[in-house]
């Protein structure tokens, strides 16, 4: 082995093997708008801050990577976050959705979703007007670089592993748009272990993950692998929203397909792609889910009998609520309430 590879291998180790000190402030707290920095954070390698605003809270976790590269770990209980995202050059962002779904909105007529499992390229010179969560449930992961900012001994590896940002950022993000990778075993062999990796060994995991996610966004076909993704006009998103508000608001009233479209003014066909697009499953499936999720929280309260519950939510026959009940939760209301 050469001495000037056996000295490139031994830069490399020095680098994935030491800690980058924590910014002073974390670029990507941009993305999320107001932040509050958690004191009660015990995490040397990591800060923590907490947002909120009326629809619920969340919580991100942020990691330097290495100087230019952040990586953040979002947990979410809210229904959007930063209606005023700012653009930046020469910045990438990535994002992993490990549960939930996450809504990217782009102004009037750009409204594209990302589901579990699914990863997201694209440059921050594209302006979002804000990120919602249509579950008000998410939990992913965000990775941003700063291309201005990373260090030459950091380009020096990556040109070494045959990482290439330019292409990354040139042909990928080309126009800035905004690129989705469904779900695929690749994807979720990079990610996985990132969401169960030991606090203590974070840090250096990460590095190498890092380096990982990026060989292979390198090695993509943009043509095959990688496409722009669709997007929902912001109307037709608003109206989807009030669709889902409706047959929410009373559990005891039951609507057909057709009453809806005639209600809202929008044909059968676009309101169940819509609303698939949107919700990411059916008018129908949406609604059962939701039921047995307020069904799931009054058990907990202890309150009300199975049969109250059930007539609660819309079941006229507790039968079919308890059947329904035990194939989403693993076991019979009767047994769940007396389990927590």
């Amino acid at each position: 082995m050469s001495a000037m590879k056996k000295q490139a291998i031994s830069d490399t180790i020095d680098i994935l093997t030491t800690l980058a000190h924590l910014p002073l402030e974390f670029e990507g707290t941009k993305l999320y708008g107001e932040t509050v920095e958690d004191e009660n954070n015990l995490c040397p390698d990591c800060k923590v801050y907490k947002l909120s605003n009326e629809t619920g809270t969340g919580r991100i976790t942020a990691y330097q990577v290495f100087t230019g590269i952040e990586l953040y770990y979002n947990d979410m209980h809210m229904a959007y976050c930063n209606q005023n995202q700012a653009t930046a050059k020469n910045m990438i962002e990535i994002n992993h959705c490990c549960i939930g779904r996450y809504e990217c909105n782009f102004g009037e007529n750009g409204c594209c979703y990302m589901a579990a499992g699914d990863l997201s390229i694209g440059s921050m010179m594209k302006k979002k007007s804000f990120s919602a969560f249509p579950l008000s449930h998410y939990h992913g992961i965000t990775i941003i670089i700063d291309l201005d900012e990373l260090l030459p001994e950091v380009r020096q590896i990556m040109k070494l592993l045959n990482i290439d940002l330019n292409y990354i950022q040139k042909y990928i993000c080309e126009d800035n748009r905004l690129c989705i990778m469904r779900a695929n075993p690749s994807i979720e062999h990079i990610f996985s272990e990132l969401y169960h990796v030991r606090e203590q060994r974070k840090p250096g995991y990460m590095k190498i993950k890092m380096l990982e996610l990026l060989l292979f966004l390198s090695d993509l076909d943009e043509v095959k692998e990688v496409t722009q993704t669709d997007y929902y006009n912001q109307k037709q998103v608003k109206l989807i929203k009030e669709v889902a508000a409706f047959i929410t608001k009373d559990l005891t009233k039951h609507y057909t397909i057709e009453q809806l479209s005639e209600r809202f003014g929008i044909s059968t066909t676009t309101l169940k792609k819509c609303f698939r697009g949107v919700y990411g499953t059916s008018v129908y499936a949406y609604l059962r889910t939701y039921r047995l999720q307020i069904a799931e929280q009054l058990l907990r309260e202890g309150q009300l009998s199975i049969a109250e519950i059930a007539a609660k939510i819309g079941y006229t026959n507790p039968n079919k609520f308890t059947s329904a009940f035990h194939a989403e939760y693993g076991m019979p209301p009767t047994i769940y309430k007396k389990s927590v």
